[in-house]
């Protein structure tokens, strides 16, 4: 990630990225910046030391962009005194912001230096990797518990409805990871606790604030609907904001190596989910529609939600909203825009198979993404606990984390593959008890789908090394490549093969991916490494 957007500055215009009521955006600390000058700070002259009680020495307006002083190391910029324990990082970024001599003075008090979060050693990874795939069985059951326990209990106009209010949940979580949580794991995995706590305020509040604005937007339409479709997007326009403030608590906990964190809070709202259950099923003879499943569930997520508050000892902030995503704009700009290319063109490609082709085909792809949704699961899994992984050991030697990111890629890999394959092996009534009538289409196309997804499947390790390294411009325009063939190449081999020619266009486009991640991987690796060793190298 470019450093100036770490700093939440854009030296190329000048302007400070902070909030309405002057509060910075927290910045991370990075050993690697401005290495150039590291070897000076010694040399440098320390004007509060010389002048204690003048804090003007650094208030003065200009006092530090004047020309004649950006060449010569003896002179401090602001943003050099990151390398500098003595500086308390949230103060300098309040420093940045106000030039009425309070924020200097607040600098000269002595404090305790902050040092960063230590990398955990390699049985604590290996554990904290387990936790993160438990934590993604709880998070992924609760959901899949909601859609089970509506899908029984109403009928298919019903279970339609509350199945579109549900997918733009899908969608947002997803937008909201990408423009709320991401910079977490990436720039933030190896900062003092108390630096981490104001960081992970403005993404909860930023996840709150997309929650606000998409619930009202959900509220208003459905209000304009009517129907039962417009009963249950006012209910998931009532629950988004906690819906979406529990996830970013999941995130941070993965971000600062605390995935126990998560599956604590997880289960939280499963505990929650299944009282509301138990008690709508007392209080009616149906156990209650939709709507009411879906503000139990809410109810359960703002209860998990709270208990976050606790467990982070912060509450969201959604007044940093806009700062936190303007001044991380390398990451959010770019992840979001990642995310928003890719599932549309994946959604369009959907959209245009089912107006083509038939329905019992959509049903049998349907069919496909059921089955393997657990290692799709397990990759996301995997994800969240590598890229903060990876960030806080960016300086390993490069052949360690390249072997890093094959591991996780094998993982994912090997297992998704076993799991695709034991479908095959079951006998013909256990996959018609869980799929009906889709079951023989679906198991015809199953190795096919089974090859095509180790494609996603060998990418995910370059990808989390990548994200962690702060490439997510690299990442945004390796995807954005492959996207018009990812819309392109399953709809041409439905014209030409059928059912078969859909899943072998997803061969075709998602092995197609695999050189280019694989050849950065490399090369920032690489890259990387030779620049901490003419950092560490003697002079």
């Amino acid at each position: 990630m470019d450093e100036d957007l770490r700093l939440g500055t854009d030296h190329a215009t000048g302007t400070d990225h902070t909030t309405g009521t002057g509060e910075a955006v927290p910045q991370p600390r990075h050993r690697d910046h401005y290495p150039a000058h590291r070897d000076l700070h010694a040399g440098h002259r320390d004007l509060h030391a010389e002048y204690p009680d003048r804090p003007e020495y650094l208030d003065r307006p200009g006092y530090l962009d004047r020309p004649e002083y950006l060449d010569r190391p003896e002179y401090l910029d602001l943003s050099q005194l990151l390398d500098r324990p003595e500086y308390h990082l949230e103060r300098l970024d309040d420093l940045t912001q106000r030039s009425d001599g309070v924020a200097a003075r607040e600098l000269t008090r002595e404090e305790p230096p902050q040092q960063p979060a230590a990398a955990p050693s390699r049985s604590r990874s290996r554990i904290n990797a387990l936790w993160t795939v438990g934590d993604q069985v709880v998070s992924s059951g609760t959901n899949a518990a909601i859609n089970f326990i509506i899908a029984r209990r109403v009928d298919s106009s019903e279970f339609g409805a509350f199945a579109i209010a549900y997918t733009i949940f899908a969608m947002v979580v997803g937008l909201s990871r990408a423009a709320g949580t991401a910079p977490l794991g990436i720039s933030y995995a190896d900062v003092p606790a108390s630096t981490f706590r104001s960081a992970v305020r403005a993404a909860a509040g930023t996840a709150l604030a997309l929650g606000a604005v998409v619930g009202v937007g959900l509220l208003v339409v459905g209000v304009a609907l009517r129907g039962t479709v417009g009963l249950n997007l006012v209910a998931m326009g009532v629950v988004m904001p906690a819906l979406l403030v529990q996830d970013a608590w999941r995130y941070a906990s993965f971000a600062q190596g605390r995935p126990l964190l998560a599956v604590g809070n997880d289960l939280v709202w499963a505990a929650g989910l299944a009282i509301g259950v138990g008690l709508l099923a007392a209080g009616s003879d149906t156990g209650g529609g939709a709507v009411a499943m879906v503000l139990v569930w809410g109810a359960a997520a703002a209860l998990a939600a709270l208990v976050g508050v606790a467990q982070h000892h912060a509450w969201p902030d959604p007044k940093r909203a806009l700062a936190w995503f303007t001044g991380h704009r390398e990451t959010t700009g770019f992840m979001t825009a990642e995310f928003i290319s890719l599932q549309g063109a994946q959604q369009t490609s959907t959209l245009i198979i089912g107006a083509v082709g038939s329905t019992s085909l959509v049903g049998a792809l349907r069919g496909l993404q059921t089955l393997l949704a657990p290692t799709t699961n397990l990759a996301v899994a995997l994800m969240s606990f590598a890229i903060p992984e990876f960030a806080r050991r960016k300086h390993m030697p490069p052949s360690r984390v390249i072997r890093g990111a094959y591991l996780v890629s094998g993982l994912v890999v090997v297992s998704s593959s076993l799991w695709g394959l034991a479908f095959m092996l079951l006998p013909a009534d256990f996959g018609a008890a869980l799929l009906g009538d889709t079951w023989g289409q679906t198991r015809d196309l199953l190795l096919l789908a089974v090859v095509a997804q180790v494609g996603p499947g060998l990418a995910v390790g370059p990808a989390a090394v990548l994200y962690a390294f702060g490439k997510t411009r690299l990442t945004f325009w390796i995807n954005l490549f492959f996207v018009p063939f990812l819309l392109a190449c399953p709809v041409t081999g439905l014209l030409v093969g059928g059912a078969r020619g859909v899943v072998v266009g997803n061969i075709i486009v998602f092995w197609a991916t695999i050189p280019p991640w694989l050849y950065h991987l490399h090369r920032q690796v690489r890259t990387a490494g030779r620049a901490d060793d003419a950092v560490t190298a003697p002079r």
